[in-house]
């Protein structure tokens, strides 16, 4: 049994009425829930009577099983908020309405309906975007802040018919209708979102009075942890379940860091206002950490304004914490590698060591060099299903099967087991097949030739058996799985093995509630699913209880470790910068007491300091001054706020350069050394990711066109006509313009039959807006004019959409079918034009506009002889790379989803 201190005793015995613990960091906020569970049984409460509600699973059966070794019977009442509310909706839902046996939505069906509803309704403010589908996860990430802030649709309708801002009030008015469509559909299938478990539950108790008086009678007592979390919605159903009796709520206004799901850190004042007999008390005293942790943690949260009071303190010794200052993110990941190894040595267990991160993305250069050193790691949470690279092999092979000329799946299929085959071979076979399908090239070399015909021979019976039959014969024929598991350790192959075997069940699953169970049908499926990037958790790893542990810092919540790694503390990392607004809810929609928008800086504080707090006695702060891409990055400002605990709580240390070794190059191409040709785009591409820009120019590796990168083919094409017909005298009306058009979509294969309705409408609408606006009243004098100049050492090439003749010179026009360009982009962009137009086309002076035809805005950008040497010497820097063979990856969340690399490349998040 664990033995609490004087606070905590005096906290959990406090005798009637209503009670809010504030307890800091460290202070046994569970231990005094599970003490007061205690003394109500030994009072003669029922346990059953007892309802305890947290925040996650993992809280709930800490508590459970804390609260159940303490008082030697079961806790019947401990669950999760969401737990809690389906059991209830189950037994009492049809009260309101809830329809009995109801499903709940979650995941990647949840997105993929409201994917479907998006495009059935076609509203251009959603589906007129550049990239549609990108909308939907976070249209419905401000559904979930509605129903967690019991925000009535018809309000948020309302604020949007009157909104000033004209573009985001249409926009709001979209998700309103998409939102009511996708509450009709769920009603007609007998779904219930997640998230309306709460809003429902929350209806039911307070629209059925004897529904409400039932469960207040059946549960007296109410407790509940970690307050700060809780979002509006599951306050309410505290207040009600609890409303005239004593509940009994612990939390810390300092470490509330899920903003993101609607929490609040003023949750713990307005319990007050809903209780406001309540009696507070404060737990000061921290039971984990080392003196000198305490004290620069506190140092930091001291800088958020409106704290509850509190006074941190611990009677613990421990090493002064570190504050690493490293050239670079490869010197940074290796000297926490190197660190961690020492400790080990030292004799420090390895499972007692964690590195928590910001984002996933940052924790992938740090595994990578713990690897490097030999110490066993884990990153938890750091792939997800469908990123595992087993689930990667067996999506490959299967598209193989779909489409044997999809050279990227090919491409993975080769070079990884059962083949294994050497990359720079296999993609030499692949490029230079001349007019050869892409798998007889592979069956006329020796070392891929068996294999390309076992897949020839699945993919001609892939017509004739459902894809559960076909995916065993994939399996049993290819012997992927015996093959893999001879080049993992134990543990990693028995994973894998149970990866693959739930993919198999996936694939049941689908199949038993579809009649259409072809592979075709499947692999639409499949692609929604990877779309919506929905993912569900890997299998678990056995035997990797030993190893340092990897992972975010929201993922640490409730953890603690000896010594504790938090890289990436720089400006824009931690603290990240605000999200855009485009999709936050009006904070006049929200109820009084909710906070509209909270401080995002003051939350990035909060997230870090739960990261110091993690930490029992060794605790180290890293950043680095350049992370992939080349620019400077600022120190975090929450460093400086840090070092004023002091210097003898606080050591600085700068971390020289050490052997970390470049990756190695990439062959140039498979022809020598040609001279260097780039345009634009891949100028862009390069910068972005030199390893993209391998693959697609040097590789060569064709794609499939996105539907959106088809429909911008369309545009491009009709306005060219369009231009054709101008500079030829003849007006361009409305009739004309649409016909063009008709033409044009008539001639080309759209990629996405379901979609294509929509997409044609849009180009209409986009189209007939800039005609109306004067964008072809004048008469051309170029249209998709080339250029080609040499520049330093490399030749530029490019194509521009239009040019007119001016009184003043020469007007340069770019068409944009999709978002306005970055001012970076933007800029490099006009400048290799103007680059182009001067010196290849002899034209002089010239204006430079682009034409951004989804949103009807056009920008005029000025160029100057600064910014052509600017972009010239960009275009050098990348020349210089290509001939050099550095084509290293730099991967990035959203980057590696859009790349249509993603599956073939190993790097990719």
């Amino acid at each position: 049994m664990i033995r609490l201190d004087a606070e905590q005793r005096a906290a959990a015995a406090i005798g009637r009425g209503p009670v809010r613990v504030v307890a800091g960091a460290g202070t046994g906020k569970t231990a005094v829930i599970a003490e007061r569970f205690r003394r109500l049984a030994k009072a003669g409460a029922p346990p059953g009577s007892i309802l305890v509600m947290t925040f996650t699973d993992r809280a709930a059966a800490e508590m459970r099983e804390r609260i159940e070794d303490l008082t030697g019977s079961a806790a019947p009442g401990v669950g999760t908020f969401h737990a809690i509310a389906l059991s209830w909706l189950r037994a009492d839902g049809r009260a309101i309405g809830v329809p009995a046996g109801f499903r709940i939505l979650t995941g990647a069906d949840r997105w993929i309906l409201a994917r479907e509803l998006m495009w059935q309704l076609g509203d251009l403010a959603l589906t007129g975007d550049e990239r549609p589908d990108d909308l939907v996860a976070p249209a419905l990430l401000m559904l979930e802040r509605l129903k967690q802030e019991l925000v009535p649709l018809e309000r948020l309708g309302i604020w949007a018919r009157e909104a000033e801002d004209r573009d985001r009030g249409e926009l709001m008015q979209a998700c309103v209708r998409l939102f009511r469509a996708y509450e009709v559909e769920c009603r007609k299938q007998r779904l219930v979102d997640f998230e309306d478990l709460l809003a429902l539950a929350v209806r039911m108790l307070e629209q059925r009075p004897q529904v409400l008086e039932a469960y207040r009678a059946r549960y007296p007592h109410v407790l509940v942890d970690e307050y700060q979390d809780l979002n509006l919605a599951q306050e309410r159903l505290v207040e009600l379940v609890a409303g005239g009796g004593e509940p009994f709520v612990v939390g810390d206004d300092d470490q509330s860091i899920y903003r993101f799901r609607g929490a609040s850190r003023a949750s713990l004042e307005r319990f007050r206002n809903a209780f406001p007999a309540a009696t507070t008390v404060t737990l000061g005293r921290n039971h984990r950490s080392s003196r000198r942790i305490v004290a620069a943690a506190s140092a930091l949260v001291g800088h958020n304004a409106d704290r509850l009071p509190k006074q941190l303190r611990s009677g613990r010794t421990g090493e002064k914490v570190q504050v690493w200052a490293c050239p670079d993110g490869a010197i940074e990941a290796d000297a926490i590698a190197r660190e961690a190894a020492r400790l080990i040595a030292s004799g420090l267990p390895v499972a007692e060591i964690a590195v928590l991160c910001r984002t996933n993305a940052i924790a992938r250069p740090i595994a990578t060099a713990l690897a490097a050193h030999g110490v066993p790691h884990v990153v938890i949470g750091g792939h997800g299903f469908h990123d595992r690279p087993e689930i990667k092999d067996v999506v490959a092979l299967l598209r193989v099967l779909r489409d044997p000329g999809d050279v990227v799946a090919i491409a993975r299929a080769v070079t990884r087991p059962p083949l294994s085959l050497d990359p720079d071979q296999a993609l030499a076979v692949l490029r230079d097949r001349k007019d050869l399908s892409p798998l007889d090239a592979l069956k006329a070399w020796a070392p891929a030739g068996l294999f390309a015909h076992l897949l020839q021979t699945l993919a001609a019976q892939a017509a004739e058996l459902d894809v559960r039959d076909l995916f065993f014969e994939l399996m049993e024929r290819t012997r992927y799985l015996d093959v893999l598991s001879t080049t993992l350790e134990g543990s990693e192959a028995a994973r894998a093995v149970a990866n693959v075997s739930r993919f198999a069940e996936l694939i049941a699953e689908y199949c038993e509630v579809q009649a259409d169970r072809s592979l075709q049908a499947y692999m639409r499926h499949l692609d929604l699913v990877l779309l919506s990037q929905e993912d569900e958790r890997p299998a678990e790893v056995e035997g990797l209880a030993d190893a340092v542990q990897v992972m975010t810092i929201h993922q640490a919540k409730g953890l603690e470790f000896d010594g504790v790694f938090v890289p990436g503390l720089v400006e824009g990392r931690l603290p990240q910068s605000g999200r855009s607004p485009r999709f936050e809810l009006p904070a006049t929609v929200l109820e009084p007491l909710v906070r509209g928008r909270e401080d995002v800086i003051a939350e990035e504080r909060r997230l870090l300091y739960v990261a110091m707090t993690r930490a029992r006695r060794l605790l180290y702060l890293t950043r680095a001054s350049h992370y992939e891409g080349g620019r400077r990055w600022r120190d975090s400002r929450f460093l400086e706020e840090v070092r004023q605990a002091g210097t003898r709580t606080v050591e600085r240390r700068d971390v020289a350069e050490d052997r970390v070794s470049p990756p190695p190059a990439l062959p140039a191409s498979g022809e020598g050394a040609p001279a260097v040709v780039l345009s634009y785009s891949s100028i862009a591409s390069y910068r972005d990711c030199p390893r993209q820009y391998w693959y697609r120019h040097v590789q060569r590796l064709p794609v499939v066109q996105s539907a959106e990168a088809v429909q911008g083919v369309i545009i491009h094409e009709t306005l060219r006509r369009a231009g054709e017909a101008r500079r030829a005298g003849a007006d361009v009306t409305s009739s004309m313009l649409r016909a063009l058009h008709h033409d044009v979509w008539g001639e080309t294969t759209f990629p996405d039959p379901r979609r294509a309705a929509t997409f044609e409408r849009n180009g209409v609408e986009q189209l007939e807006a800039y005609r109306k606006r004067g964008g072809l009243d004048a008469r051309p004098e170029f249209l998709e004019q080339s250029f080609s100049v040499a520049v330093d050492g490399w030749t530029l090439n490019g194509i521009i959409d239009r040019i007119d003749r001016t009184a003043e010179g020469w007007h340069i026009i770019d068409y944009k079918s999709g978002r306005p360009l970055a001012r970076g982009r933007r800029d490099l962009q006009v400048a290799l034009y103007a680059l182009g137009a001067e010196s290849a086309l002899q034209l002089d002076p010239i204006e430079l506009e682009i034409v951004y035809l989804a949103s009807g805005t056009s920008t005029s950008v000025d160029h100057s002889s600064a910014s052509v040497a600017e972009a010239a010497k960009q275009g050098a820097e990348v020349a210089e790379g290509v001939r050099s063979g550095r084509f290293d990856a730099r991967p990035d969340r959203r980057r590696c989803r859009l790349c249509p690399y993603r599956l073939v490349c190993a790097d990719a998040l």
